[in-house]
């Protein structure tokens, strides 16, 4: 996924300097921005628990460790660190080293403020008298780590892990290899960031870092257009945003698992209920949740591809009720109750001879009128065509901060 696309692609949409965004995609102006919302970008509520796990071998040199201190430091400068009971939006640092074997630094709760990170300039004051550096020992303790910390004062259960790793060698020989440890910490949702420390010009070794880290996220000191920083910290912010359990982040590709990530949810219900029920069940299943909307043809498709990969409740002929409706003689899509209805504009997706012009048909629905799998637009009545339906929420963010009740 490339990631300056995260800062540069909702300029393209909305000039930040003449619309004020909120959380929840609305702006200071009257009309409600007509796009899917983008995921928070503020470091200052990062919410995340992180371990970086840092070759300390003799192949790391003094200068090294320093300048890797001076990096982690620098990554988390604007955020809020340590843990906080009334401010929830915190993040939790920890420090593992290692060589032929990992040593922990400083658990999740050691440091409790940005002040309190300058602490590493001592943890990495020097390499170890020892040339093996094995990854996998480093990676194996930050797991131990995360199982034995995975909360505190406030329950962090819900809260993204992330270990970035500082390498300068990597071994795969036999038991040393990486690979299966990190494919398990993966597997368990965890985000890996590896920064390849190339201070010899050995590309082709640190290259293998790629098969650890998370796709996308595996940089080199030396090759990342001089945005190092920048770079680990648009992983973190990706990592931030992520969508509560059992729903589905919107991304630009549904075939491409790290296509670009909107900072949008959908949820697939596959019990059919009328139009006017299925609005109000939607609203009550997440905060700010409410039937999805279908701005364009990359929404729908992507709705529909999930739909089609639906195993519950949903077959073929595929129809399922979406948040548009007729509000005012105006089609409106759906939205949180109070906040202002976006208008039907720039693209619709009605079957032939649809709409029908009848005061009482004034929901739509998503139905499959051919062999084809597509789908088109329906209008039908509130409360005279049960199918099953589509949520949709904010994802968790910066911007949005959720809790494990999602209340």
């Amino acid at each position: 996924m490339p990631l300056p696309s995260l800062f540069t692609i909702y300029e393209g949409i909305l000039s930040k300097k003449e619309k004020r965004v909120d959380t929840c995609g609305q702006t200071s102006s009257s009309e409600p921005v007509y796009a899917d919302r983008e995921c928070g970008q503020n470091l200052s509520t990062l919410w995340l628990d992180v371990i970086a796990v840092v070759d300390n071998s003799i192949g790391m040199t003094n200068d090294g460790l320093s300048t890797i201190a001076a990096n982690i430091v620098s990554v988390f400068s604007q955020s809020q660190i340590g843990t906080n009971p009334q401010n929830p939006q915190t993040t939790r640092v920890g420090l593992i080293t290692y060589n032929q074997k990992a040593y922990q630094n400083a658990d999740l709760n050691k440091y409790q403020s940005v002040d309190d990170l300058f602490e590493i300039f001592y943890d990495l004051n020097s390499t170890s008298n020892v040339e093996q550096s094995i990854l996998s020992a480093g990676l194996a303790k930050a797991e131990n780590l995360f199982a034995e910390e995975s909360s505190g004062t406030i329950s962090r259960s819900h809260y993204k892990k992330v270990v970035i790793v500082y390498a300068s060698s990597y071994r795969d020989d036999g038991p040393n290899d990486p690979i299966p440890v990190a494919n398990r910490l993966k597997g368990s949702g965890i985000t890996i960031v590896t920064v390849g420390f190339d201070q010899a010009g050995d590309g082709e070794l640190l290259k293998k870092l790629a098969n650890v880290a998370t796709p996308g996220y595996n940089f080199t000191n030396t090759e990342e257009g001089g945005n190092l920083l920048g770079r680990i910290q648009g992983a973190l912010i990706e990592t931030n945003c992520f969508c509560p359990t059992n729903w589905i982040q919107y991304r630009q590709n549904h075939s491409d698992p790290n296509s670009y990530r909107y900072g949008v949810c959908i949820e697939l219900v596959g019990m059919a209920a009328v139009w006017k029920a299925a609005k109000m069940s939607c609203a009550n299943r997440w905060k700010n949740s409410y039937m999805v909307n279908e701005y364009n043809q990359q929404k729908h498709d992507f709705v529909l591809d999930v739909v089609k990969d639906n195993q519950t409740g949903f077959s073929d002929p595929f129809s399922y009720h979406i948040g548009l409706s007729l509000v005012s003689g105006k089609w409106r899509w759906d939205q949180p109750n109070g906040w202002e209805q976006p208008i039907l504009q720039y693209w619709f997706h009605w079957n032939p001879m649809y709409p029908t012009i009848d005061s009482t048909l004034t929901v739509v629905l998503n139905a499959q009128d051919n062999e084809e799998v597509a789908t088109g637009w329906e209008n039908t009545g509130a409360m005279s065509t049960p199918a099953n339906y589509i949520c949709e929420t904010s994802a968790c963010d910066t911007d949005n901060y959720c809790s494990s009740a999602g209340r």
